[in-house]
């Protein structure tokens, strides 16, 4: 989510009427929940499904929230302990000074030992999408916690200059929600035909608050000092090291992920790793086609709900 021009949705009147899934898939029942992190910080998290279900846990991208994978939990919900959370400084979690890869991994499991997804025999899947992708790749060759798989959709790693971060001059202060709304922005910049997602998305992404003389309006809710997004120096090596399996998901349109970048993460892997192609879809594959998406997972998911996993 940003500021970059594309998709105004202030005029809410001309997006069509969402589709009886979408509304159905929001109104399933879920799980709110908190989880305070050692040093005081509060993050947001839901959960569906069983606590005695495998456990699934999605984790978004750069400047977005929860919401960009809780309209699709109900699809899995039946057979998985669903899990969806803000990271750090982002959605309904509490902003701090000191984002990094590594601290966004503790977030992922903090909120996955709260939702009771790592209390059993079977490990979690996790399912990331774009930046998402970078805490669960390092979690997976440093943190000690067994993934029973690992899915990366879309995850452009740094390194490949396939996406230049535009300059960004910090938060601005909306009088109405409307005004707000009317700036919500998919970044990197694709078309959006599915504008009841991206309207769900953009509710999602503001909050009433103040500036520094007091005035009240309307802002972002992810922290502006995660724009540029977070230091992985050591990514690539991290991806060829990880110990759970993988699969990679990509958009067939994305300009993230596509030539070089998509070639080198194919090289870092193992020869086995799936890669699905989603047609018609850019970066934001859950926006541009989440049906497909769904099916997609759900034939990866169907081959790793039992048994574990991992290297030595």
């Amino acid at each position: 989510m940003t500021h970059n021009p594309l998709l105004p949705l202030g005029r809410l009147d001309d997006i069509p009427d969402p589709p009886a899934w979408f509304l159905e898939a929001l109104a399933a029942p879920y799980e709110a929940f908190e989880v305070a992190m050692p040093d005081g910080r509060r993050l947001e998290a839901r959960a569906w499904g069983s606590a005695s279900a495998p456990g699934l846990v999605f984790v978004h991208g750069n400047a977005a929230h929860l919401g960009w994978w809780a309209f699709l939990a109900s699809f899995f919900a039946d057979r998985f302990r669903v899990v969806c959370f803000s990271l750090g400084g982002m959605g309904g979690s509490d902003w701090h000074d000191d984002y990094s890869v590594s601290r966004f991994a503790e977030e992922m499991w903090a909120v996955a030992d709260t939702a009771g997804v790592t209390s059993h025999a079977r490990p979690p899947v996790v399912v990331a999408h774009s930046m998402g992708g970078l805490p669960v790749i390092h979690s997976a060759v440093h943190i000690d916690r067994p993934m029973r798989a690992a899915i990366l959709v879309d995850s452009g790693l740094p390194g490949v200059s396939n996406f230049k971060i535009p300059d960004y001059a910090g938060h601005r202060l909306y009088p109405t929600k409307e005004a707000a709304m009317s700036r919500f922005r998919l970044s990197p910049v694709q078309p959006c035909e599915n504008r009841w997602i991206a309207e769900y998305l953009g509710r999602m992404a503001i909050r009433e608050t103040s500036d520094e003389d007091g005035n009240s309006g309307w802002s972002w809710r992810f922290d502006p000092k995660l724009w540029g997004g977070v230091p992985a120096e050591h990514i690539w090596e991290e991806l060829a090291a990880m110990r759970c399996p993988v699969a990679l998901i990509r958009g067939a349109n994305s300009q993230l992920t596509a030539g070089e970048m998509i070639r080198r993460m194919i090289a870092a892997l193992p020869e086995d790793t799936p890669l699905i192609e989603i047609a018609d879809a850019n970066h934001h594959v859950m926006v541009d086609q989440p049906i497909a998406l769904v099916a997609a997972l759900d034939a990866l998911l169907a081959g790793w709900v039992t048994g574990f996993d991992i290297k030595p």
